[in-house]
């Protein structure tokens, strides 16, 4: 098949070591699933115009784990500054002594071969600044799971040389939970979209360790805190992303509680507050106490929770009950507010499983038409098409890759 046969490439990272990413390995020898699978690097997958998936270069991964071991998190960055242009990614090595790498990719097929992609390096790999990186962004900021860390890189083009530009230390964290919140974890960034091009760059950070979401701001290579929203005590906020049409608005998965919570940007001081209390992800009678989920957390360990692309809709993944559950964006509109949607709640409207085991991952394609999910301990990816009149889903189709970590996609068109 060549590439044309495609609507998407995606991208998935998988774990080259086992035991991974789990809290529970300590306490109780963690999640059970099949450890004989261990992941071999980044592999690429063909999503068709149904949704199904195929794999690419015969399932051989396109950054072996000789390249870059343990490849957590992956950030694909479209028209990037080379001398041809064209689609990068960057990718983070999650191991104590961390590290990062960019490469560019590229694509060929013929009707022997079929499509093969290919990613070479765009640099050698950077000590991330940190110990066990596990999220990375297309402005190449990079959080930090076992410590609060934020990292900032900065190069004049895709094929220079990057360099540290910005560095900054969260500290203690808010020992909720003695074995997960003793200090500060950033696990996940996003950044807050401006109208203003020379207005300083607005971050947020997901602060599982201290039940927070930090704000920064980031100009001219120095990095400075200036606001925090406490989220519910030892609720672990994990992943932060703004509403792609109302981008006032913020939805939080709260890994250790199973819940999301809206959130907004205030228009008069950029300031982060809370909508209302969270929202469970699960169902009000999980887990029944002779199950074996409920003696991780009482089965609550949500993942991913991410916005379809008009708006309307959330989609928050829970691990352990292995479900996405779709909430609606119940709002009004106010002609004379500067934030003119005015956010009223979430509405479930579907919970259906994942079709594996441990979603780590959430993807929404930029058309709206697809969601992938990265399953670690069923070691495969599974696909959905998503209505886009009521935002439900219906599950597509699934594929192997050991230790499945992180997916993302990319117009089969761009490579």
């Amino acid at each position: 098949m060549s590439l044309n046969d495609y609507k998407y490439v995606g991208l998935v990272g998988c774990y080259t070591k086992e035991g991974q990413a789990d809290p529970f390995e300590g306490s109780h020898g963690g999640v059970p699933h099949d450890r004989s699978l261990i992941g071999e690097g980044v592999i690429a997958i063909g999503v068709d115009y149904d949704g199904r998936l195929v794999y690419l270069n015969d399932g051989a991964p396109i950054i072996t784990a000789k390249e870059l071991r343990n490849p957590s998190y992956l950030t694909i960055l479209e028209n990037v500054e080379t001398v041809e242009g064209g689609v990068g990614v960057c990718v983070v090595s999650e191991l104590e002594k961390g590290m990062w790498q960019p490469f560019k990719l590229s694509s060929s097929s013929n009707d022997d071969a079929g499509t093969t992609i290919r990613a070479k390096p765009a640099g050698a790999p950077m000590k991330s600044g940190g110990e066990y990186p596990c999220h990375i962004t297309s402005a190449r900021v990079v959080g930090f799971d076992d410590e609060g860390v934020l990292s900032i890189f900065s190069s004049q083009d895709f094929e220079s040389a990057f360099k540290p530009e910005a560095k900054f230390m969260f500290g203690d964290g808010s020992k909720a939970d003695l074995n997960r919140q003793q200090c500060s974890h950033a696990h996940s960034t996003s950044i807050a979209s401006t109208c203003d091009p020379y207005s300083p760059v607005d971050i947020c950070v997901a602060d599982l360790g201290s039940d927070a979401i930090v704000q920064f701001s980031i100009k001219s290579g120095r990095v400075r805190e200036t606001g925090r929203l406490a989220a519910p005590q030892g609720s672990g906020p994990r992943s932060l992303m703004f509403n792609p049409r109302h981008n006032h608005l913020a939805i939080v998965s709260l890994e250790m509680t199973g819940e999301v919570w809206l959130i907004r940007k205030r228009s008069h001081d950029g300031c982060l507050e809370g909508l209302g209390s969270p929202v469970s992800i699960l169902p009000s009678d999980w887990p029944s106490s002779d199950m074996t989920e409920s003696q991780f957390n009482l089965g609550r360990w949500a993942s991913d929770a991410l916005w379809s692309e008009d708006g309307k809709y959330v989609y928050a993944a829970a691990r352990l009950h292995d479900s996405i559950s779709v909430f609606e964006l119940k709002y009004r509109v106010e002609k004379y507010r500067d934030d003119a949607v005015v956010a009223e709640g979430l509405e479930l409207v579907q919970r259906i499983p994942t079709q594996g085991q441990t979603p780590r991952c959430l993807c929404m394609s930029d058309c709206g038409q697809f969601l992938l999910v990265a399953h670690q301990h069923s070691h495969d990816v599974s696909s959905f098409e998503r209505n886009e009149v009521n935002g439900t889903l219906s599950f597509v189709d699934r594929i192997t890759l050991p230790n499945a970590a992180c997916v993302k996609l990319i117009r089969a068109d761009k490579l």
